[in-house]
């Protein structure tokens, strides 16, 4: 947005400094200073038709309200693979979420410095889950690292202190999950 000044009784006095007096401001455009939009006719011509051989071609530019059933192909050029076990193979389930995604976050706090994985939508023993994940972190990066995980029970949330999203998303495909 321009911003204009304008300035009344401008004095160069002493050859250096400019002495401004009643400086006013004037902005160039705003929301109040637009005009009011018209009827869509007359910027446009068009025609209203309800013919359904011409609005197929309308229909598959409009959005779906469903997200529609993922492919049960397991080679995929995004890696993406579908969710094989059941629910009851493991003491505990992870949900995938409604786009048939891993439910693994990275949240990243302190400026940075501190890295938080988390895995949501865990139904069943979420004891038995965050066991299993902390076996198989303590194997990966040995016994030297601490894996400092905490347990929310009630909203089946699961938090690795750490950024091991790659790891814990590797597991979970692994496992089935």
């Amino acid at each position: 947005m321009a911003l204009r000044m304008f300035y009344k009784n401008a004095i160069i006095t002493s050859g250096v400094s400019l002495r401004l007096n009643n400086s006013i401001c004037k902005r160039d455009s705003s929301y109040r200073s637009s005009p009011f939009a018209l009827d869509p006719s007359h910027y446009a011509k068009f025609e209203v038709t309800s013919v359904p051989e011409e609005w197929k071609f309308v229909e598959r530019l409009i959005p779906s309200k469903i997200i529609p059933a993922p492919p049960n192909s397991k080679d995929l050029p995004s890696g993406w693979q579908p969710q094989t076990t059941q629910f009851g193979k493991y003491p505990y389930f992870v949900h995938r979420t409604r786009n048939h995604m891993l439910p693994v976050y990275l949240k990243v706090s302190m400026r940075g410095m501190r890295r938080i994985t988390q895995i949501k939508n865990v139904d069943g023993d979420i004891w038995a889950l965050e066991v299993a994940l902390k076996k198989h972190l303590q194997h990966l990066y040995g016994e030297k690292k601490i894996i400092a995980t905490k347990v929310h029970e009630v909203c089946g949330h699961l938090f690795i202190h750490g950024d091991h999203v790659m790891k814990v998303c590797e597991w979970l495909i692994k496992k089935g999950l």
